[in-house]
């Protein structure tokens, strides 16, 4: 007994500790779950949570009680997010989940927070009772990495937009990233800079100044050094930049900015050749020079012309001109001074001078700060070299004065004398050349073999040759020359006017540039299609196949005809960039014009690589594109030829690929196809029917058939459609739909409609005479027919031919061809109603369907497309539809006629809709006139049902 009582207690006291540690364990799970970063949370069976802790690190905020019974997916600001329904799946599989991520609702109305949960299923006695995990609430994260992500990209754009060159380079000054300035700067790409070091772009003398910058950063620890250098253009021309260099130890790099001075060197250049020339001139001439200015002080003398007038040159500045010599102030030389200074024109004279007291020669240029003078005494050779003097003074004016360049060499090819000019265009001051060899300007003188021999060519005109630049570069000019020989043939001098034609160059090369190149997009053109191509299988060993990719662009005339013309070509801007973009730097891509496209692609396998390419680029016009507010859908047709397979030569190649666009385009649209040989026989059909139809009209192929209009009030016959039919003697019986489209394209559909308009009267009006009774006689008209303009005219000599009364004659025209003009439209309209014809609108519904135009123009009649009715009969109720649409017509004054009326219950339903009139199969198909004639014949006479009795 006492043995159980022990065994009691001891039991008891074993719960006891259980309990409390129980109780400690759940405290510190209390406790865990409450202060946590990362909260637990248990849901049931269905998904609802049953466990949530107390703490305010849930993003919600709410208390548990509140959310306790509510669904995961009930909480989510999306369902529909990829990691809710990753969620599902795995709780539908009872699977173990880590890391998915979705945003909440937060705290407080309007706000959201991120949370990323893991968690697992648990079981009870292997029955599945739910999940138990954790989550946390990763908001702040995802914005801090949204934030930076927007600042990277911040920054791109700052450096690719910046004009200055910045690149980052390893120690040793190679390029490892480069912005992209440099292309407009150097014209290298980014990738040719890679892996480069930057010394192999500055120009070769100036290398030492950006090694000795690199030093400085590098081995001797400055934090940055700047240095001004030329570099080197992949076009062959210079660039000045003035460059920094700034080293990271951190980061053992350098970073490089660069920035285009060229512009200011080359100013600085030419103001210090301008200076140096101009003192050097003014002191090494013979002439004496003074320069004054507005005010007449002197502002410059040379040394010869203050000995002259006995003054003291440094006394003289600043003085006036009569200070310094006031012998003059009265003379003629001051009215000459004087004359050139009021009417801004150089003057030059000659004049005894006082002051010299000797004849001088004075030459008085004004400038914008008063008047440059330069004299020389003439004395000794006035009277016995003046007519020698008159022509040099004459020469040498025209040789300073031309902008052409001037050279004179001796017969040793050593030059004699330059002008200004041509200093300028080769950027040499005059000392430079002078007594220099003519290899020192020209790389390869036109002339120079000819110094050495006899008798050989005296004269050359308009030769194109380069001369070479003071900077290295060549600058292209129009040689004319003459070479002056002794009495035995030997060269004595050699004179040559050159003129720089950089300009003319240039504007050639644009030219040639717009001659292969397409205006609108700047992609090359059909020139540069046809050239490069024919490149390509010119090279030797021609093997490598490409493949030739035609695309045109689906249904982009509905484009122009709806927004306009520019809107049409923003768009085509934009597809060239879209098409571009998923080809290669090797892939050519050509614009022929209008919307249609070519793309040659070298490769390999040119079939799987041009299904490749096709793929993408249909991919790449997948999204709408904005033009001017409107989302646009753009599809394209591609069709693909391959060399070698379909053709060696390039026209073939062309037409091949033109020929399996149009397959393509008559499949489905957006989609692409390879020709294949059995297209040339469609191809090669339709020529046949193009050249048949040709001669169709003259062998009197053609032939009307009328279909019956029915008056569905009365059930009366009113009228006819006349319609065009082709029996070929060789191929039968040829469908319009095989023939109209051949007529459109060739232009024959003019003479064909023309024809078809007048026998229509002919026919129609004998017909109507011979029954004793009016019928309105129908007749297709063309957008080709409406362009002619004097249309309207012919409709009225066709009447007459035919002797028709013009209120019996409907022209049915479509809702494309109306608006293609709007006003052209509406003039002709009035026109054709001015002679009492109807006007119907064939095919109403497929098209623009806009009301706008029904309201402008003169209308009677609007034919609903047969597409209407065969869904009516195919059991979709559109009794509403056509019921309002024949309200609104009439509503405007309009009559509505049905085409394609094949069943009762079609007519039927036409009857209680008060469509005006109805035509098709049901009634009576087209047939001859002959038998249309004893179809009504019979029909006046009783001997056929009325329509009545179809209903």
């Amino acid at each position: 007994m006492l043995k159980r009582e022990a065994t009691y207690r001891s039991m008891a006291d074993n719960s006891v500790e259980a309990l409390n540690r129980s109780q400690k364990s759940e405290e510190r799970f209390v406790h865990l779950t409450t202060h946590s970063s990362d909260w637990y949370w248990e849901t049931d069976e269905s998904d609802r949570f049953t466990f949530l802790p107390n703490g305010k690190q849930r993003p919600s905020g709410l208390p548990p009680a509140q959310l306790i019974g509510k669904r995961r997916i009930d909480l989510a600001v999306d369902p529909n997010a990829p990691a809710l329904r990753e969620y599902l799946r795995k709780v539908e599989r009872r699977e173990a989940f880590e890391n998915l991520r979705y945003r909440t609702q937060g705290s407080t109305p309007g706000t959201t927070r991120v949370v990323n949960i893991s968690g697992a299923p648990f079981f009870e006695h292997g029955v599945f009772r739910g999940y138990r995990g954790t989550g946390r609430d990763v908001t702040d994260e995802v914005e801090r990495t949204n934030e930076l992500a927007r600042l990277a990209r911040e920054n791109t754009a700052i450096i690719e937009n910046s004009p200055d060159i910045m690149a980052v380079l390893d120690e040793d000054g190679n390029y490892l990233r480069i912005s992209e300035a440099a292309f407009e700067i150097l014209g290298y790409g980014a990738r040719e800079f890679l892996g480069r070091h930057f010394l192999e772009f500055i120009h070769p003398d100036d290398a030492a100044i950006g090694s000795e910058a690199l030093s400085g950063c590098k081995r001797h620890k400055r934090f940055a050094s700047e240095f001004e250098a030329r570099w080197n253009q992949r076009r062959g021309g210079i660039v000045h930049l003035s460059t920094f260099l700034r080293w990271s130890a951190a980061e053992n790099l350098l970073y490089l900015t660069s920035r285009d001075i060229t512009e200011r060197c080359n100013a600085q250049a030419a103001l210090k050749q301008s200076r140096d020339e101009i003192a050097s001139m003014l002191e090494s001439i013979g002439d004496a020079f003074f320069a004054i200015d507005k005010h007449w002080r002197i502002k410059y003398v040379n040394s010869k012309a203050a000995n002259l007038a006995g003054a003291d040159r440094e006394d003289a500045l600043g003085k006036t001109l009569w200070e310094v010599v006031p012998q003059i102030r009265n003379s003629p030389t001051a009215d000459f001074y004087r004359r050139a200074m009021e009417n801004r024109q150089p003057v030059f004279f000659e004049a005894y001078s006082p002051v010299v007291k000797a004849w001088i020669e004075v030459r008085a240029y004004p400038n914008a700060d008063g008047l440059l003078v330069s004299f020389y005494d003439i004395s000794a050779r006035r009277v016995a070299e003046l007519a020698v003097r008159q022509s040099e003074s004459r020469l040498r004016d025209v040789i300073q004065l031309t902008p052409a360049g001037y050279l004179r060499c001796a017969a040793d090819s050593c030059i004699v004398d330059v002008n200004i000019a041509l200093c300028q265009i080769a950027g040499y001051a005059r000392e430079d050349l002078v007594g220099q060899p003519l290899d020192q300007l020209f790389p390869g003188c036109p002339w120079q073999e000819a110094l050495f021999g006899r008798h050989s060519d005296d004269v050359a005109h308009a030769l194109e040759v380069a001369i070479h630049h003071q900077d290295g570069h060549e600058v292209p000019v129009l040689f004319n020359g003459r070479i002056e020989r002794d009495g035995d043939g030997r060269a004595l001098s050699f004179t040559a006017f050159l003129t720089d034609i950089t300009n003319r160059k240039q504007s050639e090369m644009h030219m040639q540039h717009l001659a292969t190149h397409d205006s609108l997009t700047g992609l090359p053109n059909r020139a540069y299609l046809h050239a490069h191509v024919e490149g390509m299988l010119g090279r030797d060993g021609a093997s490598v196949p490409f493949a030739v990719m035609f695309i045109d662009l689906d249904r982009f005339k509905e484009v122009n005809d709806s927004f306009g013309h520019e809107a049409g070509d923003l768009l085509l801007r934009e597809v060239a960039r879209r098409l571009r973009t998923p080809l290669r730097e090797e892939d050519l891509m050509v614009r022929l014009g209008g919307d249609e496209f070519v793309i040659v692609v070298p490769c390999e396998a040119p079939r799987e690589a041009g299904a490749a390419v096709a793929r993408a680029l249909l991919d790449s016009l997948a999204e709408p594109v904005n033009i001017a507010g409107h989302e646009l859908h753009v599809t394209a047709s591609i069709g693909i030829s391959v060399f070698p397979d379909d053709g060696h030569g390039k026209e073939l190649l062309f037409q091949n690929a033109d020929t399996a666009m149009y397959r393509a385009k008559a499949a489905r649209r957006n989609a692409y196809r390879f020709f294949e040989p059995d297209m040339s026989v469609q191809v090669k059909t339709r020529m046949t029917l193009d050249v048949a139809l040709r001669h169709a009209l003259r062998r009197n192929e053609f032939a009307l058939h009328f279909q019956p209009r029915i008056n569905l009030q009365t059930l009366e016959i009113s009228g006819m459609e006349a319609l065009l039919r082709w029996k070929h003697p060789e191929f039968g019986t040829v469908p319009p739909a095989e023939f109209i489209g051949i007529a459109e394209e060739s232009g024959l559909i003019e003479t064909i409609g023309m024809w078809a308009l007048e026998e229509a009267c002919m026919q129609g009006a004998a017909l109507m005479r011979r029954l004793g009774r009016p019928l309105r006689i129908s007749v297709n008209v063309s957008a080709r027919q409406l362009q002619a303009p004097d249309f309207a005219d012919r409709v009225s000599a066709a009447l007459r031919a035919g002797a028709m009364d013009a209120q019996l004659l409907e022209l049915e025209l479509t809702e494309s061809t109306l608006i293609e003009d709007l006003d052209r439209s509406a003039s002709l309209l009035k026109e054709l109603k001015a002679l009492g014809v109807a006007i119907a609108v064939d095919d109403f519904g497929t098209g623009y369907s806009n009301l706008a135009y029904l309201r402008r123009f003169p209308l009677d009649v609007l034919k609903l497309d047969r597409s209407f009715l065969v869904q009516q009969d195919e059991g979709i109720s559109n009794v509403a539809f056509i019921k309002a649409f024949v309200d609104m017509a009439h509503a405007l004054g309009l009559a509505v006629v049905a085409e394609g009326v094949e069943s009762p219950e079609v007519l039927e339903f036409l009857c209680r809709t008060a469509c005006d009139e109805g035509q098709g199969y049901l009634f009576a198909e087209p047939m001859p006139v002959d038998a249309v004639e004893a179809y009504l014949s019979a029909w006046l006479a009783g001997a056929l049902p009325a329509p009545a009795a179809l209903l």
